[in-house]
């Protein structure tokens, strides 16, 4: 096999295809030989990485078309090659104007004697030549400086939403490595970027200590007759709870059997925090160690740890306003979004009686 050819560096403003896709471009090219050239400019590809690379995989001869224009409009007869052959959303999009951008502002290609060839374009013009807003290139350029490479890379295939990987960057370090190293399913790799995001955004802290206002704690406690059970607390928070038994960050309640007549439960919202502590509730529930509870979360009702809350509780009130938590230094927080308590037990009607002044109550079906 023949010496590769190198990839000019106008040709990686667009991602390599990775997984399926790629095998699916292999055997179209085994089956039906190359249909469409690679373009080459000064002995390098220029558009056609993924065809030339399925050629190489295949054994398929590749076909060649030489660029004849000029050095100014190479830029833009790329990026127009590659909008009319891919469906690219608004975040691919952006992650290419600003790769565009980049290449003449510093990114890391901007030393190769290559980038002659490419005349600047402002971070403003490539927004116009992928049709997306400037603030989203602005995203997008966060995105390809600060971010995780697979954060990046879910971007760049559609997978994430720019403007939430953007917000990803604004984590500390060890939360945006989290997101990479819990989740290996775009899916669960989105779910636990917005959980991260929301908490942040909500509490405007990394920590997972902020507790629940004394009146609805009081609600909590004459609706269940006495809080027995608190089984993610702490010694600060009992100072109002007041449980007969509580489980620390030390004790691990994850790992305790929750025996108890009537749970409280405020869990912490970080993941996997929240979602471990939601199916531990559940389990426990549907086990018969406790009688019933009460569960309060935020109102992240496009989560899986949300759905399955919903399906195994007997109801849920949805909070008229949002609840201010409070940190140990008696700081408010200040939500983005509503929360909702979660009942799991048989007193229904009991339960939309004592909640009637916090918000409105849905019965599980």
């Amino acid at each position: 096999m023949s010496e590769a050819l190198q990839f000019h560096p106008v040709a990686n403003i667009f991602p390599l295809m990775e997984g399926k896709p790629f095998e699916d471009l292999c055997d179209s090219i085994q089956q039906n030989g190359l249909m469409e050239g690679i373009w080459i400019y000064k002995g390098q590809i220029i558009d056609g990485r993924n065809r030339y690379r399925a050629c190489r995989e295949t054994g398929v001869e590749a076909r060649f078309r030489a660029y004849e224009g000029e050095d100014a409009d190479l830029v833009g007869f790329v990026v127009a090659l590659n909008l009319h052959r891919r469906h690219m959303d608004e975040g691919q999009r952006s992650v290419v104007a600003a790769k565009i951008a980049n290449m003449v502002v510093g990114g890391k290609e901007a030393n190769s004697a290559n980038l002659q060839d490419c005349h600047p374009v402002s971070q403003s013009a490539a927004a116009s030549m992928l049709n997306v807003s400037p603030r989203s290139v602005a995203s997008a350029k966060r995105v390809i400086e600060r971010a995780p490479e697979p954060i990046t890379r879910a971007v760049e295939r559609g997978d994430m939403a720019v403007s939430l990987a953007a917000s990803v960057v604004e984590l500390p370090e060890d939360e945006q490595a989290s997101i990479t190293a819990l989740a290996s399913e775009p899916e669960q790799m989105r779910e636990l970027a917005r959980d991260l995001v929301h908490n942040h955004r909500a509490q405007g802290t990394g920590e997972n200590e902020w507790y629940t206002p004394e009146e609805y704690i009081e609600t909590v406690r004459e609706f269940l007759g006495g809080i027995d059970l608190d089984p993610a607390s702490s010694e600060v928070a009992q100072k109002v709870v007041q449980a007969g038994k509580y489980f620390t960050i030390q004790d691990n309640g994850l790992e305790k059997e929750w025996s108890a007549r009537g749970v409280w439960l405020n869990p912490p919202y970080a993941q996997p925090a929240i979602a471990q502590f939601i199916g531990k509730t559940v389990d426990e529930f549907n086990a018969g160690n406790f009688e019933e509870g009460v569960v309060l979360t935020h109102n992240y009702t496009d989560t899986a740890w949300f759905h399955l809350a919903a399906t195994n509780c007997s109801a849920i009130c949805f909070t008229r306003g949002r609840i201010g938590f409070l940190s140990p230094e008696g700081k408010k927080a200040s939500p983005t979004q509503g929360q909702a308590f979660f009942y799991f037990g048989d007193r229904v009607d009991d339960f939309r009686e004592a909640f009637a002044k916090t918000g409105f109550v849905v019965v599980a079906a």
